[in-house]
């Protein structure tokens, strides 16, 4: 799989709090928030339609 690099905006509290959990796991920030997002995706009540257009393309 590719990689895409990605700039988003967090509020500074977010920012801190997610840098101080991927510090305590051991991990990067980036890898932490990456997680965060494949955790939410599989948890998202459209998963079977993001699959679906995921595999279209």
């Amino acid at each position: 799989m590719g990689r895409k690099q990605l700039n988003i905006r967090l509020d500074e509290k977010i920012h801190k709090r997610a840098k101080i959990a991927a510090i305590l796991k051991g991990e990067t920030l980036n890898s932490y928030i990456e997680k965060a997002i494949l955790d939410a995706l599989e948890k998202d009540d459209n998963k079977d339609k993001i699959d679906n257009i995921e595999n279209e393309n």
